[in-house]
């Protein structure tokens, strides 16, 4: 199992206070899903109503978009940075 740091942006950050969690897990869903454990106002924040991905979030590896990699599924190593980006509106 990685130990990741799983930075945080805009709202994200406000809802929990903070800028970055460290987590746990083999993928990038199972930190996210073990992430809302500890932070239920995450919940419907980072994943949709089946625990999945949302579609409109932007979700970076080390600064690499998940889903040109492996998406949800994709394989963490010790040290990897998740990054998460809500929509952003406006102009």
């Amino acid at each position: 199992m990685a130990n990741v740091i799983v930075k945080l942006f805009a709202t994200l950050s406000e809802k929990v206070k903070k800028q970055s969690i460290e987590a746990s897990g083999n993928t990038v869903i199972e930190v996210l899903r073990n992430i809302v454990k500890d932070y239920p106002e995450l919940k419907n924040e980072i994943l949709n109503e089946n625990m999945e991905l949302k579609e409109d979030y932007i979700y970076l590896l080390n600064g690499r978009n998940v889903h040109f990699l492996n998406g949800k599924d994709t394989t963490l190593k010790d040290r990897d940075k998740i990054s998460i980006f809500p929509p952003v509106g406006g102009g």
